[in-house]
């Protein structure tokens, strides 16, 4: 009996990537499958071996992915804030295509036969896969959710294809603990009511998520814990192999960072709050270095586009800070690794969500800058931690400048409230495990 685990592993982002390894384990876990696949990734071979190649070296077995995205692997390096039109509508007329041709794999995927005719020998392999599967997971995360943007229809008709298809094929389908909504644009409620109605287990992996989703299905919607937070963190000697390599050691006071580029979609002014985000944090960095602090950047994310490449924002911040307590460890870490290395930093101010759960779980109290939905401001909520997050469009360097000192003072509360709240992370992995054997039972 076999389990999928979908959409596709990308091993350039670390949360992401934490969220894959740890459904293959949650899954692993039940006792029910012999063996679990994931997804790949990349739209060509070199995409591929950068956004697979970590994942496969770990042993996890792979299928291929059937459904590419609009963009093609083409990614531009200069686009990390705004995309130009061209590339624009080079998506949207891939999408038009993609949708049509997935749409017509759905109606025929029951019968292989017309699969192998119609379609290509690596569509056929995969389908057949997912015809041999008893249970297809969708990993953790935070990607059900649209601002209003023009291509907000085919978003969701991408992010929900392979649940589709599993129904489809009559598969039971779990939805692993997500983050949910807004849900604005055209067919978007639409079709989360159409797909969400049919599935076997869905979770929120914090409050904000499951009203937002309850809301729209009409029906309560169950809270567990991010699977980030179940992530063990991986060799400590590795970490100090890499703290000792910049120079750093646990001594110094570290207080970690990440930054990310954003496009803030649905306003009106993306590159005046960017340059307002990297300012402010830029502030900060200054007071931190200012007070006796080390600043270690971290690489959370390196692609597999420019807007998903932490080092990309790096570069904008360093072009305005410049001090040798200011480190960049610029290396591309396994997930497990760089939790480790967080592990041993003092403080932490994350704008990628997951640094923010891999330095929370190791006990290491954090600031959180939030984007893209309800994720940040519902776990930081859920943590008691709700004075220490802030969404990016309203960053200020004041008010990060506040919320550090603030934090500071109440150093030791935090640690302790963290330390209690450990124990809910392992009752909520066995729920959840108790909850997909109950499917077969």
């Amino acid at each position: 009996m076999n389990a999928i685990i979908v959409p596709g592993v990308t091993d350039l982002n670390k949360g992401d990537q934490a969220l894959v390894w740890e459904s293959w384990r949650l899954a692993k876990d039940t006792g029910l499958y012999d063996e679990v696949y994931i997804l790949d990734a990349g739209d060509n071979e070199e995409e591929r071996e950068l956004l697979c190649k970590q994942s496969e070296e770990h042993g996890f077995k792979l299928l291929e992915n059937i459904l590419k995205h609009p963009r093609r692997g083409q990614h531009k390096s200069g686009e990390h804030i705004k995309e130009s039109k061209v590339e624009l509508l080079k998506q949207i007329k891939n999408a038009a295509m993609d949708f049509k041709d997935t749409r017509y794999l759905i109606k025929i995927c029951n019968d292989l036969e017309k699969v192998r005719k119609n379609f290509d020998d690596k569509t056929y392999r995969t389908v057949k896969q997912f015809h041999q599967a008893k249970t297809i997971f969708v990993k953790g995360g935070g990607f059900i959710h649209a601002y209003g943007e023009k291509t907000a229809p085919y978003l969701m008709w991408y992010f929900l294809f392979y649940v589709r298809l599993a129904k489809a094929l009559g598969k039971k389908v779990v939805f692993l603990p997500n983050s949910y909504g807004p849900f604005i644009g055209l067919t978007v409620e639409k079709q989360v009511r159409s797909v969400f109605g049919k599935l076997d287990l869905v979770y929120a992996r914090e409050n904000v998520s499951a009203q937002s989703l309850g809301q729209l299905m009409g029906k309560k919607i169950p809270v567990e814990m991010d699977l980030g937070f179940f992530l063990e963190k991986g060799s400590q000697e590795e970490a100090i192999k890499i703290l000792d390599k910049y120079n750093l050691s646990k001594d110094d006071k570290i207080v970690g960072v990440t930054i990310r580029p954003w496009r803030f979609p649905g306003l009106s002014n993306p590159e005046a709050l960017y340059q307002k985000y990297i300012n402010s944090v830029a502030d900060l960095t200054k007071h931190l270095l200012a007070k006796g602090y080390k600043v270690a950047l971290c690489n959370q994310s390196l692609g597999p586009n420019s807007h998903e490449d932490d080092r990309n924002a790096i570069n904008d911040l360093l072009a305005k800070v410049k001090d040798p307590n200011m480190i960049w460890i610029n290396e591309n870490l396994s997930c497990d690794i760089l939790k480790a290395v967080y592990s041993n930093f003092y403080f932490f101010v994350g704008t990628r969500f997951h640094s923010i759960i891999f330095s929370l779980t190791s006990l290491v109290p954090s600031i959180a800058i939030g984007y893209g939905g309800n994720k940040a401001k519902g776990i930081m909520g859920d943590f008691s931690l709700n004075n220490y997050v802030v969404q990016i469009q309203d960053v200020q360097s004041d008010l990060l400048i506040d919320m550090f000192d603030k934090a500071i003072s109440e150093y030791d509360t935090i640690k302790n409230q963290l330390n209690r709240s450990m124990g809910l992370v392992a009752e909520s992995r066995n729920r959840l495990i108790q909850d997909i054997k109950s499917l077969y039972k």
